[in-house]
């Protein structure tokens, strides 16, 4: 007990933070985070049918017409380490869940690497209080907040394999990669790789030169069993995604226009669109060096509108504070400036081969996070670096800074605490170090223009555009901007002078403590309550009480209108709804009550994005234009948009308030077709369903050619009918009847790998049509056809998941048992 009561003291003091920081959780209240909001939308329909049949569905109707709910909410039962999961976050109220993790796995490596245990724990609270920390658990992002948890104590068992403590580093390898990969976020599990060969290419390089190649292979290679036994664990999740990624935006074209722009992934633009400025690496130093937030600047910096010109001042107050280059943003990557401070002087304190590892890992992100603004080192990653164009936002990458930073922090605070000589050695690397972030944090309070321009040529534009053909709008312009940088210039100041009196405070702590070696407690404690202090004041701009709200107030997340409670009311099985009133494509609301043709998601279909882009975006335009003055001509337009109808979009929602338009045009459930018109590839199928009537026609590649071989389009008669009798997510029922043989088309999504066709019990065959819906033969008769969602990924995958976790639990409890079993060293 004595041995490890600093640990469990050290898990006291960060429940006891956590408990502080979210105590409005703990009074029974929920932080609102509108991704949660939005996830909810999402996964209404998935839960839903959970809680009425008891099983789960793994595809959803409710957005994009359709789509495997992989990346939504899925429960993948097998994967014993839920339960893991479970107990290393205590059981306490999400999100603070995670924020304690940030500080608990954190704390664990630097354990791992010798750090003082009292230095520790100010290491991991100056992890977990980084505003984007706090910023993606206030927006809602849990699952990226729950992988961030987990790669400190993935490196950790990575760090101790290679120090010899085979078995115990290998067994915690794949039990915390293993919950890495559980938390299902993917982007973030791929920057920790990036950290990880890195940091294996730098032992590599410390074998070769110590001449220990087979300690390093024999390491090497319980590493690599580890992460095999981590991903089996996974597998049905990481299958499924595998799976799923080659048809989602994540998956390659085949539409040849635009070539420039692809990869093999997301397009080009798509993932740079949030990219860090250059100069917006500061904001890690001065959080508000480009604004803040994406808000007013009358919100939170009320008192610089009194700097700026009376005339100007109302525009200017509802201008927005922040002036970076990304599209918009909920606050910056504020590592801390007491960070940055000890970071600086471990660059030039700390020697050997952890250092350098920290440092390339840092460099490779901020250069990464510049993404448009560096695009030749962004285009090399793109083309040759395998994976990484399947992932959005590439400011996102800071992540690896921010866990590298820190860390080179704390080893160089525990170098100042534990080497007696420290000061005598390192008295002019300190000066040089100190004085440097001083001088920097001084220049940017006295004179921030030297750094920043205070407006983007974008802004300029837009408001040149607003004001153009009015009398002297140029020198509108100039006077509007010129209060605008006013204004921003003082919210810059402000915060630099805040780091500024902040890096001396610790400067000088630092030096008297080098100096004359008082007690290290003093030193330690005073250094952990001023990165509180620092960190947490700048936290509570983006995660303030006023987040949280009582739990009625949050349980349902978007109050149901007028149009839903009429479109409720029809009890037709199936049916979609477009809403033009909302931002369709970006929208979880319709879909919280609605089968919706629009939605929520960042892996949406592959084609339907397509058809979005191309047919859909110019189909909504010409609704949203006749519904601003309905008249005798509307059905008639509404009944001509041929995606939106052959999508089987009965109501059209346009105004919240008021009943929604039904759409005379919607084709149904299925429908018979008259004749078939073949197109040779993507770039013509796309090209023919932007003018046709899918109510006769369907269109089809030649690939499926041989699907109709012999096929005679006789087209529906008088008493030919098709209809869906019974609706599940992911189980479809038609009755249909027709003379001769006919060819079906379903306003269904086409996703081949777990749908299957059935007719009277016996499998059919089906192939794509009008480029993302599905089509069939059928035979002449009465019959039942049913589709049904059997994703094989699942079922295989859970078998192989129940006995990879097994496996990792059984490794696990081996190592633990045998450390336990050695004798306690004494220190």
């Amino acid at each position: 007990m004595k041995r490890h009561l600093p640990h469990v003291i050290a898990l006291a003091v960060f429940i006891v933070i956590t408990m502080i920081y979210f105590a409005p959780l703990f009074g029974g209240k929920e932080l609102k985070q509108t991704d949660i909001n939005n996830w909810k939308g999402m996964s209404e329909e998935i839960l839903k049918f959970k809680e009425k049949t008891g099983e789960n569905t793994y595809w959803t109707n409710s957005m994009f017409g359709g789509m495997p709910g992989y990346q939504i909410t899925v429960v993948y039962a097998a994967n014993l380490l839920q339960y893991v999961d479970k107990i290393f976050t205590l059981g306490l109220p999400n999100p603070s869940n995670y924020f304690f993790l940030f500080m608990a796995g954190f704390y664990f490596l630097l354990i791992v690497m010798g750090i003082d245990k009292r230095i520790a724990i100010v290491g991991a609270v100056a992890f977990a209080f980084s505003s984007y920390f706090l910023i993606i658990i206030e927006a809602g992002h849990n699952s990226k907040a729950h992988a961030i948890g987990y790669m400190a104590p993935v490196i950790a068992g990575i760090i101790m394999t290679y120090r010899s403590r085979h078995l115990l580093g290998a067994a915690l390898t794949a039990l915390f990669l293993g919950l890495e990969l559980y938390s299902n976020h993917l982007q973030i599990t791929y920057y920790l790789m990036l950290i990880i060969l890195i940091l294996v290419a730098t032992e590599l390089y410390s074998a070769i030169k110590e001449k220990r190649i087979a300690g390093f292979v024999k390491a090497s290679s319980l590493l690599v069993c580890g992460v095999v036994l981590a991903v089996l664990s996974n597998i049905t999740s990481l299958w499924a995604t595998q799976e799923y990624g080659k048809y989602s935006t994540r998956g390659p074209s085949e539409l040849t226009n635009n070539k420039e722009n692809q990869t093999t992934g997301l397009d080009r633009d798509y993932i740079t669109d949030w990219s860090h400025g250059i100069g917006e690496t500061f904001t890690l130093f001065i959080p508000d060096f480009k604004g803040g937030a994406s808000e007013p600047i009358s919100k939170n910096n009320k008192e610089v509108l009194n700097k700026v010109n009376s005339s100007y001042r109302q525009y200017v107050g509802g201008f927005g504070s922040y002036f970076g280059d990304q599209p918009f943003t909920n606050g910056p990557y504020y590592i801390g400036c007491i960070v940055i401070l000890l970071f600086v002087i471990g660059v030039f304190v700390v020697q050997g081969p952890v250092k350098w590892w920290l440092l390339i890992a840092t460099a490779l992100s901020l250069m990464l996070s510049w993404g448009k603004n560096l695009m030749s080192f962004t285009n090399l990653f793109l083309d040759l670096v395998p994976g990484y164009d399947k992932f959005r936002a590439v400011a996102m990458i800071m992540v690896i800074a921010e866990f590298a930073v820190p860390l080179l922090a704390i080893i160089t605070v525990n170098k100042m605490v534990t080497e007696k000589d420290f000061f005598e050695r390192n008295k002019k690397k300190l000066m040089y170090s100190m004085g440097a972030v001083i001088a920097i944090a001084l220049l940017i309070s006295v004179a921030p223009g030297t750094f920043t321009s205070f407006y983007t040529q974008n802004e300029y534009d837009q408001v040149s555009q607003s004001v153009q053909g009015q009398p002297n709008s140029s020198q509108m312009l100039d006077e509007f901007f010129s209060a605008v940088s006013t204004a921003r210039e003082e919210i810059v100041k402000g915060d630099a002078l805040r780091t500024l009196f902040l890096v001396i405070l610790v400067s000088i702590l630092i030096w008297t403590f080098l100096k004359y070696r008082y007690k290290s407690e003093i030193f330690i404690y005073a250094l952990m309550a001023l990165i509180i202090i620092d960190l947490s004041v700048v936290g509570r701009r983006y995660l303030h009480s006023e987040d949280f709200v009582k739990k009625s107030a949050n349980a349902v997340p978007f109050p149901m209108t007028q149009a839903d409670q009429y479109i409720l009311q029809d009890k037709t099985p199936s049916y979609r709804v477009l809403n033009i009133a909302a931002n369709t494509f970006n929208d979880a609301s319709t879909s919280y009550y609605h089968q919706s043709i629009g939605g929520y998601h960042g892996a949406k279909l592959k084609r339907y994005k397509e058809v979005i882009d191309t047919c859909l975006t110019r189909e909504l335009a010409v609704l949203r234009s006749v519904m601003q003055k309905p008249d005798s001509s509307t059905e008639k337009i509404m009944s001509s948009q041929p995606v939106i109808n052959m999508m089987n979009t009965k109501y059209i929602i346009y105004n919240p308030d008021a009943p929604p338009a039904l759409n005379s045009g919607a084709l149904g459930n299925a429908w018979f077709v008259s004749s078939i018109k073949m197109v040779p590839n993507a770039d013509a199928e796309i090209v023919a369903i932007k003018n046709f009537d899918p109510r006769y026609t369907v269109i089809v590649d030649e690939r499926y050619k041989e699907k109709l071989a012999g096929f005679n389009v006789t087209g529906p008669d008088s008493v030919s009918s098709i209809q869906l009798t019974e609706y599940k997510p992911n189980h479809l029922t038609y009755k249909y009847s027709a003379n001769s043989e006919q060819l079906a088309v379903f306003s269904e999504i086409f996703y081949d790998k777990g749908w299957h066709a059935f007719i009277d019990g016996n499998p059919a065959d089906y192939f794509r049509a009008n480029y993302i819906l599905r089509a069939m033969k059928v035979p002449a008769g009465n019959h039942t056809l049913e589709f049904k969602f059997e994703p094989q990924v699942v079922f295989t995958g859970e078998k192989i998941s129940f006995a990879g976790s097994i496996l990792i639990l059984l490794m696990a409890g081996i190592a633990c048992w045998m450390e336990l079993k050695k004798k306690p060293q004494t220190d």
